[in-house]
């Protein structure tokens, strides 16, 4: 069953601990969004756009590591996802995964016209207008900077 729309680019089942598929949860990722699908006889879907994810790190732990497989946690303006957190626990092959899914949010980015300015600011994504945001190098003062020369 497809649940997320567009063409899908990767799919992988979470792995357990030593590397076998025996889990319910099932990660697609299409030229639009990321699906997260989880459970047998209840079923959760989680989709975001992605457009709205604004960073991806990978984490590994000791047991990871020996069988070759990654943690991608993303943080993501999509506040239906929880915190506004996806993770995507067990992927083999997680740096090229992370590089797969980074370039199809660059691509979804460009194509709907949206740049990183976007996403700065607070967690709700304010823009310019938000906390973390000193108004740029409109008051710099050449002739006073102590530069390296």
């Amino acid at each position: 069953m497809k649940v997320a729309s567009g063409n899908v680019l990767w799919q992988q089942r979470k792995r357990n601990w030593c590397r076998t598929p025996f889990t319910f949860t099932v990660y697609t990722l299409t030229d639009k969004e990321l699906s997260v699908k989880t459970g047998v006889l209840n079923e959760k879907f989680n989709l975001v756009k992605l457009f709205r994810i604004v960073d991806i790190s990978v984490e590994r732990t000791f047991l990871q590591r020996l069988f070759g497989m990654s943690t991608l946690v993303l943080d993501t303006r999509d506040q239906s996802s929880g915190n506004g957190v996806v993770v995507l626990k067990n992927i083999v092959h997680g740096f090229e995964v992370r590089q797969m899914l980074q370039d199809a949010v660059d691509a979804s980015r460009s194509e709907n016209g949206m740049t990183a300015r976007e996403f700065i600011g607070g967690p709700a994504g304010s823009g310019l207008e938000g906390p973390g945001f000193d108004g740029g190098f409109d008051d710099f003062d050449a002739e006073n900077y102590a530069g390296v020369q």
